[in-house]
């Protein structure tokens, strides 16, 4: 199943770009959405995590230009994958294929930079630190396993 999408939200990490054996550009990347939901307890902040490929030029031009933090305006086609973890647990993943992007607002890795506001005016909750698959200093007995 997979669909065209939109995400807003910011990298949650720098941008990994790797090459084919035929020499294609790969890069890939986590970003964080975040929405909000009602509840017991009031309205509750709730972060959703996709992961980003990109092929070709643009690839090269998003590891060039994206650094963790920065905020994007993504577009691309989002798949869902299911995939076992080493002790044969069943997981599932979504993973966004890039068409486009947008730089959005101020770059956030900028520490020079204005904080960047939401409708409102008032200012956007930073993403979590990510602590997906390949987040720096993760500490796992089990091994990665990349489930795209």
């Amino acid at each position: 199943m997979s669909a065209n999408i939109s995400i807003l939200g910011n990298i949650g990490r720098d941008v990994s770009l790797r090459y084919t054996e035929k020499g294609t550009p790969v890069a890939s990347f986590p970003i964080a959405s975040n929405s909000f939901k009602n509840s017991t307890d009031g309205r509750v902040q709730v972060t959703h995590w996709f992961n980003v490929v990109a092929f070709g030029k643009t690839a090269e031009t998003i590891a060039e230009h994206v650094k963790k933090g920065a905020h994007l305006l993504v577009h691309g086609r989002l798949s869902f994958s299911p995939w076992s973890t080493d002790k044969g647990e069943p997981r599932s993943g979504a993973e966004v294929s890039l068409f486009s992007f947008e730089f959005v607002g101020p770059n956030r890795s900028d520490a020079n930079e204005e904080t960047a506001l939401n409708d409102n005016g008032e200012a956007e909750p930073d993403a979590p630190e990510y602590s997906g698959p390949g987040a720096p200093d993760e500490k796992t007995d089990e091994t990665f396993v990349d489930q795209f």
